[in-house]
């Protein structure tokens, strides 16, 4: 696995569980919230997380708690 998601009251929160998943991360948001994205303090919109989701496994990353593609 290496992204876990998890379903919070505003959305999903993001964790990354590997080095891919945690570069792949890094490749999506800016310099100044790598330090959240390695805490897994990341959180996106339901309306986002469908397009992170796809970008996600379409470089072939494993996701856990992801919403099921529409």
């Amino acid at each position: 696995m290496d992204l876990s998601l998890t379903a919070v009251a505003s959305g999903y929160r993001v964790m990354p569980e590997s080095a891919l998943g945690l570069l792949w991360l890094q490749t999506h948001f800016e310099p100044e919230t790598w330090d959240l994205v390695c805490e897994g303090r990341v959180q996106l919109s339901a309306a986002s997380i469908g397009s992170l989701c796809a970008d996600a496994r379409g470089a072939g990353l494993a996701l856990h708690g992801a919403p099921v593609p529409a």
